[in-house]
């Protein structure tokens, strides 16, 4: 069991207190953006990822994105502006819990090939595959070693939160990227 910290929407967390439990319900998520809409073959391939690597379904929902800090809601950026929001502390079991480095989430998004080598993937499979290194904590971490002036920091994604998971919740109001 551990701590976490995820934002969200003040309706998801209203929808999610009707249900029982929060879950990654599209009506609150990014994609009604045409701009961020491109970004959806790769949260796809997490969802894919997710359930292979916990063996929990998804069942067609997105994963619910968590941090082990709190955000720092006054920096904004979470919402649109005006929109009330929620930052919720949560405890949950490590195996329903997957961990991923942020920096090589990017290389997905983007669909770029997560290589040091100077060269393009062959194949789809190999692009797809090269993803696959964000969970590797080893391998992120040995990469930092060679390459000093990186960093890692994780995110982690579950498939739900349960009501009784949630520990506190603080409301905000989306004031903007300050």
């Amino acid at each position: 069991m551990a701590i976490y910290y995820t934002n969200q929407h003040a309706d998801a967390w209203g929808a999610a207190k009707r249900n029982g439990f929060l879950f990654g319900d599209p009506n609150y998520g990014m994609f009604k953006d045409e701009d961020d809409a491109s970004h959806r073959p790769a949260y796809d391939w997490l969802a894919d990822q997710y359930e292979q690597r916990t063996k929990r379904l998804l069942n067609g929902n997105d994963p619910v994105w968590l941090s082990d800090t709190p955000p720092n809601v006054a920096r904004g950026g979470f919402l649109e502006v005006g929109e009330p929001g929620v930052v919720l502390t949560v405890e949950l079991p490590d195996e329903a819990v997957l961990e991923l480095e942020a920096g090589y989430w990017v290389f997905a998004l983007n669909r770029w090939f997560l290589s040091f080598e100077n060269r393009e993937a062959e194949s789809e499979e190999e692009l797809r595959t090269s993803w696959e290194k964000m969970f590797d904590r080893e391998w992120c971490e040995a990469i930092v070693e060679e390459y000093p002036e990186t960093n890692t920091k994780y995110y982690y994604v579950v498939d739900r939160i349960q009501l009784h998971q949630v520990l506190d919740i603080q409301s905000f109001i989306e004031q903007g990227v300050s």
